[in-house]
């Protein structure tokens, strides 16, 4: 009887019923079978999975995915580091917030137009009519490419801030890799106030509730530390499955305009903490510290009494950087 009772579990195992409800859940041959972790640009942007790319307004998302987009077409390394795996099939680049001229001088200067229309397919808001991504010939040409959403919210329904609208936004996104998207890859902004943080995190990296966060398998973020150069420091806040490397800078200034491509002044292991490159007065917009001088005899005061660095920036509303260094101008005077 028992003999019985197996051989027609094993035979329910095998093939279930219409009515089993094992029927929703994957297989043990499926699992066991499951290929790899695999990424189109090794290190950096991974295969199956959404990639944001987070920073302010300015700071250099746009060129940052067209120098993906390039290396994808192109095949070699991203920044001189990241190697593309393979070349892509094809790149559909949506930016909805540019015009076509703004946009077709930045192809020029990625040298990508010999690409356009072969492998390289993009659309900006000089296309009259509105493109959901639920359209089903753009689903139909998702299919096996690489795709950019510049900015990724513009295709979101709603109030950004809705996690409910959050959740029907990040489900578009995956019907997007139903459809057989090799990369999705989208900018996003981040909050203003993350303009005075010297460091960066997944939540002051995307603006929004947390759930756009929950559903990346990656984000890098972004962070313009010098306008002249346009040198921008990149960091990895959210991994998933991958150990990924330490923060660097990129140089868009000669090198983007004489050669095409980024230069990588200081790589991963040499580009130290954002807060070693940036300082509250060096931010972007922000004015000079109210009561300098002020704050400086308190810091020495505070110093003397044998507080740390990292105790009296907190203390007076500063960066630990800008402690060290108020302390150390200071000193060369005296």
């Amino acid at each position: 009887m028992l003999d019985g009772v197996q051989v027609d579990f094993e035979e329910e195992a095998v093939t279930p019923s219409p009515n089993d409800w094992r029927r929703l859940f994957h297989t043990y041959e499926e699992t066991v079978n499951a290929p790899p972790i695999t990424f189109a640009i090794e290190e950096f942007l991974q295969e199956q999975g959404v990639t944001l790319i987070g920073g302010l307004a300015g700071h250099g998302k746009t060129l940052v995915m067209l120098a993906m987009a390039q290396t994808l077409l192109e095949g070699g390394k991203l920044f001189t580091k990241f190697r593309a795996t393979r070349q892509a099939e094809r790149v559909l680049y949506l930016i909805p917030e540019s015009a076509l001229s703004p946009f077709a001088a930045r192809l020029k200067t990625f040298r990508l137009v010999e690409h356009v229309g072969k492998r390289l397919f993009y659309r900006t808001l000089s296309v009259k009519h509105h493109l959901s991504l639920l359209d089903p010939l753009l689903l139909k040409a998702a299919e096996g490419a690489d795709v950019f959403l510049d900015t990724a919210i513009r295709f979101m329904e709603g109030n950004e801030n809705d996690a409910s609208e959050q959740r029907m936004f990040a489900e578009t996104l995956f019907n997007l890799q139903r459809a057989g998207a090799r990369t999705i890859t989208g900018a996003h902004h981040s909050p203003k106030g993350s303009s005075k943080d010297p460091f960066m995190t997944l939540e002051n990296v995307l603006r929004g509730s947390g759930d756009i966060g929950a559903m990346l398998c990656t984000c890098w973020g972004v962070r313009q530390i010098d306008a002249e150069h346009n040198r921008i420091y990149v960091q990895n806040v959210k991994p998933r499955d991958f150990q990924p490397c330490e923060p660097f800078i990129i140089q868009a200034r000669p090198s983007l305009d004489q050669t095409g491509y980024f230069e990588m002044p200081q790589p991963p292991g040499f580009a130290g903490e954002l807060s070693d490159h940036i300082s509250c007065e060096k931010k972007a917009g922000r004015p000079p510290v109210a009561g300098r001088d002020d704050k400086v005899a308190e810091a020495w005061r505070m110093k003397a009494a044998g507080m740390s660095i990292r105790d009296i920036a907190a203390k007076l509303g500063v960066g630990k950087t800008t402690v060290s260094r108020w302390l150390e101008e200071d000193e060369a005077i005296q």
